[in-house]
């Protein structure tokens, strides 16, 4: 592994779309069965898969399946964490999903004053954080591993700008090097879960229901009346869409217009009607 080019791989990962398949674990896992022990990898070898990726969760979210949130875990569309992940692990099926086993290194940036419009990668929230476009702290989050080399690289929450954004490139490349060495101890943890595509149907369709009510400025009490009969389990859905994308708990609550146009740019230019 050339540790210059996985950082320089994670750092211009495409955005993932936490939801759409891929499912984060917290730290233990979603509750469920366990594999046997032979399933789970036992050593780095045994991870045969090896991925980059980025994405971004609302800081509830984040909170939810334990990455590191700088702050409250409340807020609306102007905060979001944005995740540069590298990962290695066994995919292991069951019931119908495919879990992953492994390891994850995290830099995890809590991003507040956000615009719908603005790109999520480390470089350009850098720049914007140092000309003080956004609010960026950044945090580093190791799962599945332990040892010297990669307790050495232990930084406390750090503000992001383009002085820091280099320490936080070297802190990633420290800690991929460190996968290799003799002192670190592998012990896999659920990475991640993905559903099967038919399972995720139902929720998509909920969550792009309640994008384009959020997008149209109808409060979560006029989505909810909207629902022709039969689509009572889109409820609990649409109520998190709404805190998640807006920070919108209150049933009679207008969506403020970065809400309607964070809710726009999720849909991709996409309209979505009640029938």
């Amino acid at each position: 592994m050339i540790t210059d080019d996985v950082v320089q791989e994670l750092l211009t990962a495409p955005r993932e779309s936490v939801g759409a398949g891929l499912q984060l674990a917290g730290l233990g896992g979603p509750p469920g069965r366990t594999p046997p022990g032979p399933d789970l990898p036992a050593k780095l070898d045994d991870c045969n898969q090896q991925l980059s990726r980025t994405y971004d969760l609302s800081v509830s979210a984040a909170g939810q399946v334990s990455i590191p949130v700088i702050g409250s875990v409340s807020g609306g569309v102007n905060r979001r964490v944005v995740v540069l992940e590298r990962t290695a692990f066994k995919e292991i099926p069951q019931d119908g999903r495919r879990y992953q086993y492994g390891y994850a290194i995290r830099l995890a940036v809590t991003v507040s004053k956000l615009s719908a419009e603005m790109k999520l990668t480390l470089p350009f929230l850098a720049a914007s954080a140092e000309v003080g476009q956004i609010e960026a702290q950044w945090q580093l989050q190791v799962i599945g591993l332990a040892g010297t080399k990669i307790n050495a690289v232990s930084i406390p929450p750090t503000e992001l700008n383009v002085e820091t954004f280099v320490l936080a490139k070297q802190s990633l490349t420290a800690l991929i090097g460190a996968v290799d060495d003799p002192t670190t101890k592998f012990s896999p943890e659920l990475i991640a879960v993905i559903q099967p595509f038919e399972a995720e149907l139902p929720s998509a369709v909920a969550k792009a229901y309640a994008l384009g009510r959020l997008e149209r400025g109808r409060k979560l009490k006029d989505a909810m009346a909207d629902l022709k009969m039969g689509r009572d389990e889109w409820r609990g859905t649409i109520a998190q869409v709404y805190e998640q994308v807006a920070g919108i708990m209150a049933d009679d609550q207008v969506p403020s217009e970065q809400a309607k146009a964070a809710a726009s740019r999720l849909l991709g230019g996409a309209k979505v009607d009640p029938r």
